[in-house]
């Protein structure tokens, strides 16, 4: 039998999540996808899995799980007060389940999400080359909705003998996200540039995947602009008439009319994707050689993060 799990408690938002799509914003399909990509990468990491291997990304914890069978499985993101049958597991680790034994995951106290990888990852079919679950269109992991208790999913591998437990460094967390100039930037009051970069924003509770809504004083136009549609991404600051501005993540639409303002490093994208309720959040400016020095380094932290779990595999 493959190895998997049942759902006993599916907590308020848990999908199948992969790299998402590719090659589909034509069609006017979203990217989808993981909303912290680092997190997904490692927890696909510590089991050895292709980086495209699908996993479960689970929204403000309060899940519990039922292994079918013993199972390999690797958790990241946002700490939960992992356990395995009561037994307290180390958050960024990898872990071995025997067939009956339940992982639940508690409320986190920081962060929003939680990845759970299995070996080999998550078995469910391909929808226009990816296995991610986007909601709003009902599109893609269990016939595009959210887990519900009684769901089982399989993993596409079984567990082989002789694999260690281990447990890496979580990435190191912070409130200040680097931005680029968007190309509205310069439509913005000198007042209002100055508020973006040197205060903090307030997370909306009406943050979902497609956007973080941030609060705080709102930001004038120093030079009135009507705009066509245009391409916007993960990681897009868009500043929507009434001048709070809405931070887009994975789910975010293909095309929006509102003013780019700013553009979230892709370093630094994870961190958006943890953002919660109520959390404060501030914006600092860098320029295109500090972005990707950024996303360098921190390929070049993933890159030695494998040769030492590779070793214990």
């Amino acid at each position: 039998m493959s190895s998997g799990f049942e759902v006993i408690r599916a907590g308020v938002q848990s999908t199948v999540q992969d790299i998402g799509h590719s090659n589909t914003a034509h069609w006017g399909v979203p990217q989808a996808g993981a909303a912290d990509l680092l997190s997904f990468a490692l927890a696909n990491l510590l089991l050895g899995n292709s980086p495209e291997a699908a996993c479960i990304e689970m929204t403000l914890g309060c899940v519990q799980l039922r292994f079918l069978t013993e199972t390999d499985f690797a958790l990241t993101g946002a700490d939960c007060a992992a356990q395995l049958d009561e037994k307290p597991l180390l958050p960024y680790s990898r872990q071995r389940a025997q067939a009956g034994q339940t992982l639940k995951l508690e409320a986190p106290v920081r962060g929003m999400r939680s990845y759970l990888a299995l070996l080999g990852g998550v078995d469910v079919p391909q929808v226009l080359g990816s296995r991610s679950t986007l909601l709003s269109a009902r599109l893609g992991g269990i016939a595009g909705r959210a887990l519900r208790a009684g769901d089982v999913l399989l993993a596409k591998s079984k567990t082989p003998n002789q694999r260690l437990s281990v447990a890496i460094a979580a990435p190191q967390w912070r409130s200040q996200l680097r931005v680029m100039r968007g190309p509205q930037w310069r439509n913005l009051s000198a007042e209002a540039q100055r508020f973006f970069q040197n205060n903090h924003w307030q997370v909306s509770g009406q943050s979902d995947r497609m956007g973080v809504k941030l609060l705080g004083s709102m930001l004038e136009m120093a030079i009135p602009i009507e705009m066509a549609s245009q391409a916007v991404f993960a990681g897009t600051i868009q500043l929507p008439p009434n001048g709070l501005p809405i931070l887009l993540l994975a789910d975010v639409q293909t095309t929006g009319g509102y003013p780019i303002v700013g553009q979230v490093i892709q370093a630094d994208l994870w961190l958006a994707g943890q953002c919660r309720a109520n959390d404060k959040i501030q914006f600092k400016m860098v320029d295109a050689n500090e972005a990707v020095l950024a996303l360098r380094a921190q390929q070049t932290w993933l890159s030695q993060i494998q040769r030492i779990v590779c070793s214990s595999i």
